[in-house]
């Protein structure tokens, strides 16, 4: 709650409601409209985000290269802002800002629309949300004009990776996209997340799980699982050749750091 006290005086417009330590702007999404059967899984596990995050990290095809993250946070300074940030457990100086309403969220709104006055932020962070958006331009020009002059950017986007409805899932993007799509900012570094093998995995187990399933759902998630369990301990070949020059041309994840002038 002391960081949210702390974004009052940037607030342009005031919270419509507030309950449990939490701001809302706009009505939740609901949760129980998610169609896709394996998103409703994993909205049933996020409701134990310590469990839900352990299960990405080691069970997930992906190899998670929390260096990204963390050297973002260590070199931001003030508040950060974690947009679309499901339901990650809470930590000091970063607020959680969601369109549904998680037991770790903070602010609930659109971030199409953020309610912040203009350079009024410190700094943003979106893990993997950009893709889910219908209007990633507008999503990244409300980001650009709520920071502060000198605030930054951190945004995880993925490349080579299977459609995964959350609950939707609009693009895809390259380094130069990723690059050009925040123009606006001062590059500081981008380059590879999660890299090749992850990107194998990934797009390995969707391809069998796909055509082994003979179009019935249940079996799909069921090889769909199965083959997560049975392969998870490849994607930990990726720390090998995530830096190599070629891995941007099939990495699961890329990164882009940027500053505002």
């Amino acid at each position: 709650m002391f960081e949210l006290e702390r974004l009052k005086v940037a607030l342009s417009v005031q919270p419509t409601s507030s309950a449990k330590e939490k701001w809302y702007f706009c009505e939740p999404d609901n949760l129980s409209a998610v169609a896709d059967p394996l998103d409703r899984l994993k909205l049933f596990f996020k409701r134990h985000p310590r469990f839900y995050y352990f299960l990405v990290h080691v069970v997930s095809p992906v190899w998670i290269n929390s260096r990204v993250r963390k050297k973002f946070l260590k070199n931001s300074t003030g508040v950060v802002l974690n947009i679309g940030s499901g339901n990650e457990p809470s930590e000091a100086n970063v607020i959680n800002v969601d369109m549904m309403d998680y037991e770790n969220g903070d602010i609930v709104c659109d971030i199409h629309q953020l309610p912040f006055k203009d350079d009024s932020v410190d700094a943003v962070m979106n893990i993997a949300v950009l893709e889910h958006v219908k209007e990633p331009q507008a999503v990244v020009k409300e980001i650009y004009r709520i920071l502060k002059p000198g605030g930054r950017v951190l945004s995880v986007v993925p490349f080579v990776y299977p459609f995964h409805a959350s609950p939707e899932d609009y693009q895809r993007y390259s380094l130069p996209g990723i690059e050009y799509l925040h123009r606006d900012f001062q590059l500081v570094e981008s380059g590879v997340c999660s890299g090749p093998v992850s990107g194998l995995m990934c797009v390995a187990q969707e391809f069998a799980a796909s055509i082994l399933s003979l179009g019935v759902p249940w079996l799909y998630k069921g090889l769909t699982i199965a083959m997560m369990l049975l392969t998870w301990p490849l994607k930990f070949l990726d720390p090998l050749v995530v830096k190599l020059p070629a891995a941007k041309n099939v990495a699961a994840t890329l990164y882009f750091v940027g500053k505002k002038p």
